[in-house]
């Protein structure tokens, strides 16, 4: 499979997933930690698939401290990323993923030694500037809300994630054990939640909701098994400026499934599709666009 087509299959699968877990978050668990863990409880179900495509090793210790923490940021991040859900637009949160394009370029500069083009610079700048737009609100001076301040701290996280995972991937070549070794520790990580009464008590007060759920639980599961497994082997052929400027189009996904899902199966998410808001989105879009042509147009 060409890496850059691969690159352009987790937005698609994880904007079908952010599309299920705002159902979720907004309408069936009022809490985060709740929600992380019942998310969480199925990491595993779907791995033994990756045992088709080649076979997990045993990793170093070096290796194996790079996968705990890459689980630890996929749980970490998930705590403001479920509050940005409450406050704003499902795919303008998808959007503000891609705030992390401001630290992912230093990062890997520093951490990997990658160096980009002016060009790619140009284009970075672009993704960001399109995405900040985004979420402001009103035709003003623009007033940040609440949902920016969560995704600028799960976006730093997320992007620090990614450079973290090129650098286990070149450290344990194995993309498999990458795809693997972080999930299943992840799945264990919110069992902790249990020791905290508060959220132990809202975890067991929502288990009768989660069996009702649980098919929808599967299905979210499977298709963040198949972003997860896609964005994995896109990164063992590319870098992470390019794979995280490539998850910059995810918002885009996210817009035309929820409108379809709205119209031919009346699931409608918080999405604003008022002419003037959705000729703002649309017009932001057209700039990730070409951000991510830039980018990819030097690589």
């Amino acid at each position: 499979m060409n890496f850059v087509f691969a690159a352009f299959l987790p937005p698609l699968f994880l904007g079908m997933a952010v599309i299920i877990e705002s159902l979720l978050s907004n309408k069936t668990f009022k809490h985060p930690t709740t929600m992380i863990f019942y998310v969480s409880l199925m990491n595993a179900l779907f791995l033994p698939l990756l045992l088709f495509l080649g076979m997990p090793t045993v990793p170093s210790v070096k290796a194996f401290a790079c996968y705990v923490g890459v689980a630890a940021i996929s749980v970490g991040y998930l705590y403001p990323y479920y509050l940005a859900m409450k406050v704003i637009d499902a795919s303008i949160v998808a959007a503000l993923f891609s705030l992390g394009q401001i630290t992912v370029p230093i990062v890997s500069y520093l951490w990997l030694g990658e160096e980009l083009s002016f060009t790619q610079y140009i284009g970075f700048t672009v993704i960001v500037m399109a995405s900040v737009a985004l979420s402001v609100k009103g035709n003003k001076i623009p007033k940040l809300n609440k949902a920016f301040y969560y995704m600028l701290f799960a976006a730093f996280i997320v992007s620090f994630g990614r450079v973290l995972e090129k650098y286990a991937l070149e450290t344990d070549s194995n993309w498999i054990n990458l795809a693997i070794y972080p999930n299943l520790i992840s799945g264990c990580m919110p069992l902790a939640f249990l020791g905290v009464k508060k959220w132990r008590q809202d975890i067991v007060k929502n288990f009768p909701p989660y069996l009702q759920k649980f098919k929808i639980f599967a299905v979210n599961e499977f298709i963040c098994f198949l972003g997860t497994a896609t964005g994995v082997y896109a990164l063992s052929g590319l870098s992470p400026v390019i794979t995280t400027a490539v998850a910059a189009t995810q918002p885009i996904f996210m817009l035309v499934l929820s409108l379809l899902l709205c119209r031919h199966l009346g699931l409608c998410l918080m999405e604003k599709t008022s002419p003037q808001i959705m000729l703002k989105k649309l017009f932001c879009f057209v700039l990730i666009v070409l951000g991510v042509m830039l980018t990819l147009h030097s690589s």
